[in-house]
C-alpha cells in the first residue's frame, strides 16, 4: 500500500491519495482543495479511483469533494452525523469562518467498527468524537496505517471548542479507541507530521 499525501486547501490539510501499486485500487481522504492537482497524480499513476473517504464533516476538509465526485463518479463515505455536518455552512464552519458557503452531501453512512473494502483495500472504521461529534478514523490493518483527521496529532490533538463536549471527551476516546492499536502504527493526521501511536503514547502530554 502506497500513501501520496498532500498539503493543500486554505488551511494546509493534508489529502491522503491510498492506492494499491499492483490492482491501482485507490481511495482519496479528505480532499481539501485545489482538485487539479489530486486528479492530476491519480491519472499520471493510473489508479482507479473507487471512493472518497471522509474523517469529519469541517469544511477545511471537503473543499472539492464534488469535484472528485464528479470527476469520477464515486461515493463518498463518512458517519451519520458528520454527514450532516459537512451539509451545514454554519456547522461546517464555512459560513462562521471564511464567510463563505461549504455544503457537501455524502453517498454512504458508516458506522464505528465497519469494513469498508476497495479492492484490494481495507479499512476498519473507527469512530472517535471529541473534535466533532463523530469523527471517522480509517485503519488499515495489514499495514498498520491509521488516517485519524483531527483527532491525534504529533505532540496534540484536535481543537475542542468548536461544541458543547468537553475536552476529556476527545481525550479519552483516543485512549480507548487508538492507543489500543499496536504502537508501530504509523498515524496520518488531519495537519502536520506523521507520528506512530507509540510515539504518541511516550511522548504526548495529552496522553500521559
Amino acid at each position: 500500500m502506497k500513501v501520496k499525501t498532500m498539503m493543500l486547501g486554505i488551511l494546509q490539510t493534508n489529502v491522503y491519495i491510498v492506492y494499491d501499486e499492483e490492482s491501482k485500487d485507490a481511495v482519496v481522504i479528505d480532499p481539501a482543495g485545489d482538485e487539479d492537482r489530486i486528479i492530476r497524480f491519480i491519472e499520471e499513476n493510473n489508479l482507479r479511483l473507487m471512493g472518497i473517504l471522509i474523517t469529519h464533516g469541517h469544511f477545511d476538509h471537503i473543499g472539492v469533494v464534488d469535484a472528485i465526485r464528479d470527476n469520477y463518479g464515486v461515493p463518498v463515505f463518512t458517519s451519520r452525523q458528520e454527514g450532516e455536518l459537512m451539509a451545514d455552512p454554519n456547522k461546517n464552519l464555512s459560513l462562521n469562518l471564511m464567510r463563505t458557503v461549504v455544503a457537501v452531501e455524502n453517498d454512504e453512512v458508516v458506522g464505528d467498527k465497519d469494513i469498508l473494502e476497495f479492492g484490494e483495500l481495507e479499512f476498519d472504521c473507527i469512530v472517535v468524537p471529541g473534535h466533532s461529534p463523530e469523527s471517522v478514523c480509517y485503519y488499515n490493518k495489514d499495514n498498520d496505517v491509521l488516517f485519524c483527521g483531527d483527532t491525534l496529532f504529533a505532540g496534540s490533538i484536535g481543537r475542542t471548542d468548536f461544541y458543547d463536549g468537553p475536552q476529556n471527551t476527545l481525550i479519552n476516546s483516543i485512549k480507548d479507541r487508538l492507543m489500543i492499536l499496536p504502537e508501530e502504527t504509523k498515524v496520518y493526521p488531519g495537519h502536520g507530521f506523521q507520528t506512530t501511536i507509540g510515539y504518541e503514547k511516550k511522548t504526548n502530554i495529552y496522553m500521559c
